[in-house]
């Protein structure tokens, strides 16, 4: 079975129906093409394109008379930073930015996808954190759209360039 949109969400309703788990790690919910098998095993393959370029826990990808078959993320080992101070979390965050590190947000927690140099970086600093194994499901993201750049309009050309001696 091709899947090429997501239509619903399971979290937001009450469903009567043998449920058959798609169990998936939290950085293959971002991938558009893949080919997986659930638990009862149905295979499926993904072709997503567009808006519903993402997969969330919850996701109902198919329904029939019988059953649906919903997107399950699988929890992992995590390093959660409760939020001190806002220097501290823009220290934190920025950090993890240029370690180009996923960084997730659950209730007034950061969580990052377990990583040893990061756990010894936290200790080096001297950040409280804790281990634990969580669902990692609200990503922070700082992605523009691909078509961002071509909306400028300001340019530089027509500017004269000054350099003095």
């Amino acid at each position: 079975m091709i899947i090429t949109e997501i239509t619903r969400n399971i979290k937001n309703e009450v469903v009567n129906k043998r449920c058959d788990l798609l169990m998936i790690e939290w950085y293959e919910s971002t991938k558009r093409i893949q080919r997986l098998r659930t638990e009862e095993g149905m295979d499926i393959a993904f072709k997503l394109l567009g808006n519903t370029s993402q997969l969330h826990d919850g996701d109902i990808l198919y329904e029939d008379a019988d059953k649906i078959v919903v997107i399950a993320i699988r929890a992992c080992d995590v390093i959660c930073i409760e939020m001190l101070n806002f220097l501290e979390i823009a220290f934190i965050s920025c950090e993890i930015g240029n370690k180009h590190l996923p960084l997730f947000v659950e209730g007034n927690e950061l969580l990052i996808p377990f990583e040893r140099t990061m756990q010894t970086w936290l200790d080096k600093q001297d950040v409280p954190y804790t281990l634990a194994s969580r669902q990692l499901l609200r990503q922070l993201n700082a992605h523009v759209d691909a078509n961002y750049h071509r909306r400028l309009k300001s340019s530089t050309k027509g500017i004269p360039l000054f350099i003095k001696a």
